[in-house]
């Protein structure tokens, strides 16, 4: 049997038809507009994520630069330090040569000083010891001045 084109036909068609139009309006528009919508996202994603590429690569090569002149700065700083050290440490070295060389020579002089003190004093003693043993012997006060440079020769001085 052939089909017949009747009225119900009619009726199917334009009810189809008209299914079409409202799943378009409901359904194929809507999903449409949500899959522009995510294309869109999606483009925008992936441009951020370029951009985001790109900010860290900068911000990595930076800090890597930013390493390298610390650490050139920080040897830079440490050559100086050491340098400054050195300098203070020579210059704390030669003060304190300069005072033993001031207390040497502080102690020479008053080495000196004694020895010239002890040297009139056993001149002096040498005198009296000698004028109270010709005392003794001849039984009168004698004093008796002695020359220094005997008393050099036999004291070796």
């Amino acid at each position: 049997m052939l089909m017949q084109i009747d009225g119900t036909f009619i009726f199917v068609i334009i009810s189809f038809i008209l299914f079409l139009f409202i799943i378009k309006a409901i359904l194929f528009n809507p999903i449409s507009k949500i899959l522009d919508e995510r294309e869109k996202f999606y483009a925008k994603n992936s441009k951020m994520e370029i951009e985001s590429k790109e900010k860290t690569t900068t911000l990595i090569n930076e800090k890597e630069n930013a390493l390298k002149e610390s650490r050139l700065k920080a040897a830079e700083l440490i050559k100086e330090t050491s340098k400054k050290a050195q300098q203070e440490s020579l210059k704390s070295v030669k003060k304190t040569k300069e005072e033993i060389q001031n207390k040497i020579e502080k102690n020479k002089n008053e080495l000196e000083a004694a020895k010239f003190n002890s040297k009139n004093e056993l001149k002096n003693e040498i005198s009296t010891f000698v004028s109270s043993i010709a005392s003794k012997i001849l039984s009168e006060d004698i004093k008796i001045e002695i020359e220094e440079e005997r008393i050099k020769k036999h004291l070796n001085i």
